[in-house]
Formats: structure tokens, sequence, C-alpha cells
């Protein structure tokens, strides 16, 4: 708890990524990555096997644009960098160690909604939220990858809506996560999207509850389907465990 306190003092980020829970949460990641190695490894070997075959479809030197794409654990980077393609990082906070150790990698800080920022600052000032802001690509990369992202993406703007009574409307989150999938529809490349798309819950071998990540999303059936044991028994809870169906989807 003490390095990982330190770690949230010392890493360089804005307020609303702080305040709004962002780089807790990326901190807090890498802990949960350690423990629940085991249970996700299907998850992870799944992700990279994905990314890989379409890298390896590119000649070497392409580039690559990975949105999420967090610590690289479901990255197989040194790979990919073995292939001579450039590699883009965007997510909204990359821890100092990340970036220090892949110096080749180019790594951009970005809110790919465009609202976080927007939405902070207007409950700072208590005024309307305005207009997301906009992000246009200046060079289209050869290949983009939406990495176990779409799903998570409204969560924290929502949760710090609620917290500061500030009404969202009822389509909020499904707008924000159409238009992520309409924005990479509509990129003229590769585009390799991997989602969950529903929770399973469970105690014990006793089937819970099942709820969709992505209801009501501009998407087909995905080409690919798996199980991600995301919170073993323990994890989240003491006697549930958590089960991520998981999907990915060549746009």
């Amino acid at each position: 708890m003490i390095i990982e306190a330190l770690t949230h003092l010392l890493t360089p980020a804005p307020d609303y990524v702080k305040k709004m829970g962002y780089l807790k949460e990326t901190i807090a990641i890498e802990a949960r990555v350690a423990r629940c190695k085991k249970a996700w490894q299907r998850h992870l070997d799944q992700c990279k096997s994905l990314i890989l075959a379409q890298a390896e479809k590119l000649p070497p030197g392409s580039t690559i644009m990975i949105l999420g794409s967090g610590g690289f654990h479901d990255v197989p980077i040194h790979r990919l960098l073995a292939m001579k393609h450039h590699i883009t990082c965007v997510d909204i906070v990359h821890l100092p160690k990340v970036k220090k150790k892949f110096n080749q990698v180019i790594f951009m800080e970005r809110d790919v909604t465009g609202l976080n920022e927007t939405l902070y600052q207007a409950i700072q000032k208590g005024v309307r939220v305005g207009p997301a802001e906009t992000w246009e690509l200046m060079k289209t990369p050869d290949l983009i990858i939406s990495l176990n992202l779409l799903s998570q993406l409204a969560l924290k703007i929502v949760s710090f809506a609620e917290e500061n009574d500030h009404d969202l409307g009822l389509l909020f989150q499904e707008n924000v996560l159409n238009a992520h999938v309409a924005r990479l529809k509509k990129q003229k490349t590769n585009v390799l999207l991997i989602s969950d798309i529903a929770r399973e819950y469970y105690d014990g071998e006793t089937f819970l509850e099942k709820v969709p990540s992505l209801a009501k999303i501009d998407l087909p059936d995905p080409k690919e389907r798996w199980a991600w044991n995301i919170a073993p028994k323990g994890e989240a809870d003491p006697e549930i465990s958590v089960l991520h169906k998981v999907g990915a989807w060549k746009l």
C-alpha cells in the first residue's frame, strides 16, 4: 500500500486523471495482475495471439496504434518491436516504469472519449458540460487496436457525475460506447477490437447472474469468443467469482 501511495503521489498526471480515479485504478491493476496471473493467463495469451496475427500481416516498419495499452500485460510488445513495427500507445495515463522500460514506444496520454476533462472542469466550475474534445489522427496507422477498453469508457465518467449530482442522461453510457465503435469503423485501415461482452457471477459452481457489457452497441457478432476469469473467488468478494465473456472483432 505504501508503494502504491507513493506511485500515485509521484506520477505526473492532470488533476482530472487523479481525482476521477484513473491513476489509482492503473496502479491497482498492476497489483491485481500479479495476484490473478494464473486466472488471467488464458485471456492475456488470447489477446496477444490475436494482436500478433494481425501484426504479422503487416510489412516490417508498419505503424500500430494501441488504445488502452496499460502495462502491456495483454500486448506482445517485445514481438511487435522485434518485427520493427512502430508502436504508439494511447491511454489516459501511463506509469513511469512502463515508459522507462519501453523507450522505443511512443506514449500518448489521451482520453479517447474527449469527455473526462470536460466533465471535470464543468463540475468544478458549476457550469454545464461543453462539447467533447475532438481528436483527429494526423496520420492513419496501419493497424489500430482497441484493447479491453470499450466497456470501460464511460464507467468513471458516470460514477464521477453521480458523486457530484450531475445528470448525464439515460443514454449517455450507450452513446459513449457507440461513438468509440463508430470512430473505429470510419478509419480506413485495419482495426482490431477486443472487449468484454458480458459479466457472469458465480457462487462456487452455481450461476447467479449475467449482465451485458455492450447492450445496444452497434457491433456484429464477434469473430472470436473466450472467457476471462477476471475475479476469482476471494478477489472481489469472499464467495462470489466474476467471469467476463470476451469477444474480438476485425472492423
